[in-house]
């Protein structure tokens, strides 16, 4: 388990544990990935009892190999374990990519950034994410006919 590692050295926080990775190669990330997540999420499930969070992940333009239907790949893999964990109310708790860029943020974007009007398949991928998570995670009453229209209007 990864959590003997790691247990006092990145555990400061008592109610969220989060976790991150870099890899160069696309296929060997890949294949890493979703076992480290799964580790990481069993972790949080038996171990610490607490949500596990997955941040600062996204795939580099700047990669040798880089082409740009790997990073919804890649996406889609980490989203999908998400969902899954979700759905069996499991400990995998979100994730915060690198990095998504708003209307008038593009002069902070670098070889990670995603620019939604930039890459449609990407942004389909996360709105869809959104959607799919209210469904199983429920929404606060403030939010429902908002997340209802916002999801409705992306199925056409």
């Amino acid at each position: 388990m990864a959590i003997r590692h790691f247990k006092n050295r990145f555990h400061v926080c008592e109610t969220l544990f989060f976790c991150r990775f870099h890899h160069k190669n696309f296929e060997e990330m890949l294949k890493f990935a979703a076992k480290w997540m799964l580790s990481h999420i069993e972790d949080g499930d038996k171990e610490l009892k607490k949500p596990v969070l997955f941040t600062e992940f996204g795939l580099s333009n700047d990669n040798d190999d880089f082409e740009p239907a790997q990073r919804d790949r890649f996406l889609k893999m980490v989203l999908d374990v998400l969902y899954k964990s979700a759905k069996r109310n499991k400990s995998g708790a979100g994730s915060f990519f690198w990095q998504f860029l708003a209307e008038k943020m593009e002069r902070f974007n670098d070889e990670y950034g995603v620019v939604p009007w930039e890459s449609p398949s990407t942004y389909r991928l996360i709105t869809q994410q959104s959607c799919r998570l209210a469904k199983v995670q429920g929404l606060h009453s403030t939010q429902i006919e908002n997340v209802k229209n916002f999801c409705a209007s992306r199925r056409n």
